[in-house]
């Protein structure tokens, strides 16, 4: 029987679904050439995201995500300066400091962290495939590209791809996903035709998107909220919110799914105006987490009340301190 290898990743993320394809191709190629794969997509919650997941396969891994202190936990890789939620989980880290944890708050990506850690400590070179899906990871997890324009941009592969992982797909969408860049090109699987017909729509219903988005922008100071809470599936405007208030410093936006609620919060990444805030560890704050310039709060999805207390709260720090 092939041996099982469960690897929990940053659901609906270019980077977190990069950095399991890439643990997956190094599994393959170093642990076990047979090893059946299950890709298991996660969402930032509050209290411990793992409460209730089984983890029981023969090996484990993490990317990408918070981190878990269960011995069964074999393989983690994150680069969140919150992934130790509660930050007792940081003693457990430092204390057990296993040689298959890797953590690095200064790594633009954590696909860029295994990539390296994995040559480091095992000679292991991804294939060009995933090199490029790397350095695709490095331009848009850390916000690194020349202007609002660019960074919506539909033209090439990598860009097409993050804008079907951002709208609404299914955790069974992103698995397939990661199975199938683990040995195929960006190229190849947006020409797939499950995944060109997704991003027809994409396309389809980016015009209205830009409406939408521009009409409901509300402006708190240099704060610009989209509040789409009564707009049930609706998505966080993301790099448009930018496009369209190029003036604003932070962007606060708050969406409902059936599955949860997702309130998110980013620093303008083209304002030249310096930041006042930690956006990862005021999140944290309210149950969420993320990095010092883009971050957000995951909650169930009866918690409306809450959640609106919750954006309000952050919209009122970022706007007054």
């Amino acid at each position: 029987m092939a041996r099982v290898l469960k690897i929990f990743f940053h659901d609906a993320c270019f980077d977190g679904t990069t950095s399991a394809a890439l643990f997956t191709a190094f599994y393959r190629d170093v642990v076990d050439r047979d090893a059946q794969v299950v890709p298991i997509g996660m969402v930032h919650r509050d209290g411990n995201p793992f409460e209730g997941v089984p983890l029981d396969a023969d090996d484990h891994a993490c990317v990408d995500f918070r981190f878990c202190a269960d011995s069964r936990m074999r393989w983690w890789f994150d680069h969140h300066p919150t992934a130790f939620q509660p930050p007792v989980l940081r003693e457990v880290f430092e204390r057990e400091h296993r040689p298959t944890w890797f953590f690095d708050p200064a790594a633009p990506s954590c696909a860029g962290l295994i990539a390296r850690e994995l040559f480091s400590g095992w000679k292991w070179k991804p294939p060009p495939h995933l090199v490029e899906a790397t350095r695709w990871a490095d331009t848009i997890d850390a916000a690194r590209f020349a202007s609002a324009e660019d960074a919506v941009a539909l033209t090439l592969p990598a860009q097409r791809i993050a804008a079907w992982l951002a709208h609404g797909r299914t955790p069974v969408d992103t698995a397939h996903y990661v199975e199938w860049l683990s040995h195929d090109s960006l190229a190849a699987i947006v020409a797939r035709p499950e995944v060109a017909a997704a991003l027809a729509v994409v396309e389809a219903e980016r015009a209205h998107d830009l409406e939408e988005i521009r009409r409901i922008g509300a402006w708190h100071g240099d704060v610009v909220v989209f509040d789409r809470f009564d707009d049930p599936g609706a998505r966080s405007p993301g790099f448009l919110g930018y496009l369209l208030y190029p003036s604003c410093l932070y962007a606060v936006s708050g969406t409902q799914h059936d599955q949860n609620i997702k309130i998110s919060v980013g620093v303008n990444p083209w304002n030249k105006q310096r930041r006042r805030h930690d956006i990862g560890a005021l999140c944290a704050r309210f149950g969420g987490g993320g990095h010092a310039a883009v971050g957000g709060v995951t909650l169930g999805p009866d918690e409306i009340a809450r959640a609106r207390a919750t954006m309000a709260a952050i919209i009122h720090e970022l706007a007054t301190t």
